[in-house]
């Protein structure tokens, strides 16, 4: 019999005997320390509902809370039977937890570690853990079957979704997953929790459609795979999101529109899927990337809906959370930035959904097809507002009690759990449970602490008393563009012309060497990482963080290169300067993706093509344009003074940044003036004729689309550009297809572990 299955009996033997002993008069009974979970009434087997993935997880018998501390790399135990509140215990995972989940008997954890590439097995009674499951590349998001015999888990770096056997914790099968990093896990209980189930899993990056592409609202398309519990080998069916009309109308004058033209905005950025009542739910930041990009027509906050048994998105299910928002008559507004998770009562179609940057919830309901609405309440005034509920700092997790009095919200930056009180009109906080330690005031952690927080809000708060400052009514976030600091693989009609969103991880070098910064955005249009307080102010219309002598008003004098924005004066939080708490967060923190290819074999067919790929990079001189720590060479080499020590070109664009570096710039046969998506700000010829500023590879396979205009879907396209592939100055190193083929799997296996090119 299993290790597994012995504990379980263990554990019922000893029940009983307590049981006996306690019906005889005798002594014995159960002790309760604060450090034990409570024991479940029933040994259930069945789950009740159906399993989703999630940084925090509850208990069938609604007694247990278990929280992914990521920014720890713990778990935590919390009691939460009676309204106990009170944390038990921290648990030492894998690096990065991501998602946990719960047997339905209590017995056990599971928690996806991302960055260590494990599944980690908790045993709930003993509270320690059991041992750790080697999975594929960077796995996010994990459910249970309802018996709970099997595990599904989404590995985004590797593209694959591995199946655990829980008797005896090991990976029995592996499914390729097509498209970009799959992320979120849902799993159906049909036929009373028996027999074959139905598993759904999200791609986290939108791609284009057939006939859209990069830069166009209705360019790119949500995909959900659906596998099936019976079968290991193939996956059932794709749901395709499509893109809706958002509510919104943007002044398109300058590019050949009109003053009012509709938007259409397309999902993105799917980590979370939740199913009720024949219907699945996923929360998500769609893009609307045609220009202007500007706050109130960029990113928006959709919740796409499916029909299960259609496999197909659900006619006039799909909503934008914003547009309600836009409707409420009260003021101020409080757009509800970057949703990132949902959850549903049990017992009615009342929801709520986590708007990460915004640091609340916001309620739905459900029609009886499954549509969804938000809804309002009365306000101040014969007025009305939507219905929100504030919790903690950027959460990013939800999960209801069967009873439906009770909300708890796992708190991604304040590292606790908002618990809600659902039976209260309007719902409110009910306390806070602390789910791991904060930082030491003033330390290190402390300061990229808040930067991490600054730069997952969407609106701030900050020792001077100034509020709200990120954005205009708290739309968006860096984050909305950038989550966790890499990228939403989304192209943008920036004033300099389509931009695709560059992951922060290659600013600074892995070993994060004082002063090892590169040149910023693909046109050198930026030097610092706080230039990009024109985004604040320009794009997500927030007042920003540079402020005035002695005030917290907003200094206007703030340009890129001269005068310098480093240093200026600021807003503080926790007693570091706003920008600086950023740019430290930047460059010590904002991880690199893993790369599907790490600790393969040498010796195998895919190692072997790594080395050839590595030599076949050097006598291309790729390195000349992506050597060293940060796999792009230019870097700022020269003081930042005024007046500015380096030439600056003027561009085409109408309005700053119109300024490059042009020294920084390499033609590299990407730009084609007579595309008609590389336009600027004012309709005329985008920033593109000099060339562009080197991106850096540091794990390059994780960020796709390539290219500043998103024209290449594949590595594979990036070389088949002559032009680019000779941009080192070599010929014909790179015109074999084969040879071509061994770079491409050199370029993949590049990440933080990987020993640089010098050039």
């Amino acid at each position: 019999m299993p290790s597994k299955h012995l504990h379980l009996l263990f554990r019922v033997v000893i029940v009983v005997l307590l049981a006996f002993l306690s019906s005889c008069g005798g002594s014995a009974q159960p002790t309760s320390t604060s450090n034990s979970t409570p024991l479940p009434e029933t040994a259930a087997t069945i789950a009740k509902n159906p399993s989703y993935s999630s940084p925090i997880a509850i208990s069938d018998d609604d007694s247990l809370l278990v929280v992914a501390n990521t920014l720890n790399g713990t778990i935590s135990l919390i009691n939460v039977a009676g309204d106990a509140n009170a944390k038990l215990t921290e648990i030492q995972t894998g690096d990065e937890p991501r998602s946990v989940v719960i047997t339905p008997n209590k017995a056990f954890a599971y928690v996806t570690n991302q960055a260590s590439g494990t599944v980690s097995v908790i045993d709930l009674g003993s509270q320690a853990k059991v041992t750790d499951i080697s999975v594929g590349g960077e796995p996010y998001g994990i459910a249970l079957t309802p018996d709970a015999s099997r595990a599904y888990v989404a590995n985004s770096a590797s593209g694959t979704v591995s199946i655990i056997d829980t008797a005896s914790n090991s990976v029995v099968a592996t499914i390729s997953i097509p498209g970009v990093q799959p992320r979120g896990v849902a799993i159906t209980n049909n036929n009373g929790g028996t027999g074959q189930q139905f598993v759904y899993v999200t791609q986290f990056l939108s791609q284009p459609t057939a006939s859209g592409g990069p830069g166009l609202d209705q360019g790119s398309e949500g995909k959900v795979f659906v596998i099936s519990s019976t079968d290991d080998a193939q996956i059932q069916g794709v749901i395709t999101l499509a893109a809706h009309d958002t509510g919104f109308a943007a002044d398109r004058t300058a590019f050949g529109g009109s003053d009012k033209e509709p938007t259409f905005a397309y999902p993105n950025q799917l980590q979370s899927i939740v199913l009720k009542n024949g219907r699945g739910y996923l929360p998500n930041v769609a893009a609307s990337p045609e220009g202007p990009v500007k706050f109130n027509v960029d990113t928006q906050a959709f919740l796409s809906v499916f029909d299960v048994a259609a496999k197909s998105e659900l006619s006039g299910g799909t909503i934008n959370l914003h547009a309600a928002v836009k409707t409420q008559t009260f003021t101020p507004k409080l757009f509800v930035a970057n949703p990132w998770a949902v959850a549903f009562k049990h017992a009615s179609n009342d929801g709520y959904v986590v708007s990460a940057a915004s640091d609340v919830l916001v309620k739905i309901t459900l029609d009886d097809n499954g549509v969804p609405s938000v809804v309002s309440v009365p306000a101040e005034g014969d007025t009305t507002r939507v219905s929100l509920v504030e919790v903690g700092k950027n959460p990013r997790g939800i999960v209801i009690n069967n009873a439906d009095t009770r909300a708890y919200v796992y708190n991604f930056i304040s590292k606790d759990v908002s618990v809600v009180d659902l039976s209260a009109s309007p719902e409110a906080e009910l306390a806070r449970v602390q789910s791991a330690d904060l930082p030491a005031p003033g330390s290190d952690a402390a300061k990229f602490l808040a930067g991490n927080e600054l730069f997952h809000s969407s609106r701030g708060e900050f020792d001077e008393g100034a509020t709200e400052r990120m954005s205009n009514e708290g739309w968006q976030a860096c984050a909305s563009c950038h989550p966790d600091g890499l990228s939403d693989g989304v192209v943008w009609a920036f004033a300099s012309g389509p931009r695709k969103s560059i992951p922060l991880n290659g600013t600074f070098s892995p070993q994060n060497q004082t002063g090892n910064q590169r040149v910023l955005n693909y046109s050198a249009v930026f030097d610092e990482l706080e230039d990009f307080e024109l985004n604040i102010r320009g794009v997500s219309g927030g007042k920003g963080l540079i402020v005035l002598q002695g005030t917290a008003d907003p200094d206007p004098n703030v340009k890129a290169f001269d005068p310098p924005n480093s240093g200026r004066e600021q807003l503080h939080i926790g007693g570091f300067g706003a920008w600086d708490a950023i740019v430290a967060w930047t460059q010590f923190r904002v991880p690199s993706p893993v790369s599907a290819h790490r600790g393969v074999d040498p010796n195998g067919e895919v190692g072997q093509q790594i080395v050839l790929g590595r030599q076949l990079f050097t006598q291309a001189n790729c390195q000349a344009c992506h050597g060293g720590a940060k796999w792009s060479t230019p870097q700022v080499d020269y003081a930042r003074v005024s007046p500015f020590p380096e030439t600056i070109t003027l561009g085409t664009a109408p309005e700053p940044p119109a300024g490059q570096l042009s020294r920084f710039l390499q033609l590299v046969g990407t730009f084609d003036p007579a595309n008609s998506i590389e336009k600027n700000a004012n309709n005329a010829q985008a920033l593109g004729q000099l060339g562009f500023n080197p991106p850096s590879l540091l794990s390059i396979s994780a960020f796709p689309p390539y290219f500043h205009n998103g024209s290449c879907l594949t590595l594979e396209c990036v070389l088949e550009n002559q032009t680019h592939r000779e941009a080192g100055g070599v010929t014909g190193v790179l015109d074999d297809p084969a040879s071509r083929a061994a770079l491409v799997q050199f370029l993949i296996s590049i990440d933080a572990t990987t020993e640089p090119i010098n050039p």
